[in-house]
């Protein structure tokens, strides 16, 4: 119990980090290293839900920012996985953009090719789950990350994948 208390404080802080991120430093280096602790965070605070009820879980988050984003316990996992979504499109398209930028040399055709399949499944998979859980569900993750790009939009997201 001591455990999960800690875990979502330490889920808290991390998206409070986050939300104090200046404008300049969002979608750079730094918020994906947040995006990163967050996302273990979420691991381990789902991993420990496995023993707890849906109700003592709901007692946890009263008084929390969390509250009004985790109604049912199984969001954390949601959360987890949409996090993971995120994390792997946004690696993999910056990984597809030095490539072109920068490393265009006879092996670089087949490496574009394998990390803009890799972004394109991982946003294919991001508009499932977020389909899934529905917009304002949705808007509440994007909030509680930061992710205000346009290319994370509910719009853009539905529109493309």
């Amino acid at each position: 119990m001591a455990r999960l208390r800690r875990s979502l404080v330490n889920l808290e802080m991390l998206c409070e980090d986050i939300a104090s991120l200046p404008t300049t430093q969002l979608n750079g280096p730094h918020h994906l290293r947040l995006l990163h602790a967050v996302q273990s965070a979420l691991v381990e605070v789902e991993s420990l839900l496995q023993e707890e009820t849906e109700s003592g879980f709901v007692k946890f988050l009263i008084g929390t920012s969390l509250e009004d984003v985790f109604a049912k316990k199984q969001m954390a996992g949601v959360y987890a996985k949409l996090t993971d979504y995120v994390i792997t499109a946004w690696e993999a398209t910056a990984k597809a953009n030095l490539i072109i930028a920068d490393n265009f040399d006879e092996g670089a055709d087949k490496r574009l090719e394998l990390l803009q399949v890799k972004a394109i499944k991982a946003k294919s998979q991001l508009k499932t789950v977020a389909s899934a859980m529905g917009h304002a569900d949705y808007e509440k993750f994007l909030q509680l990350l930061g992710l205000g790009a346009k290319e994370w939009q509910w719009d853009t997201l539905r529109a493309r994948f």
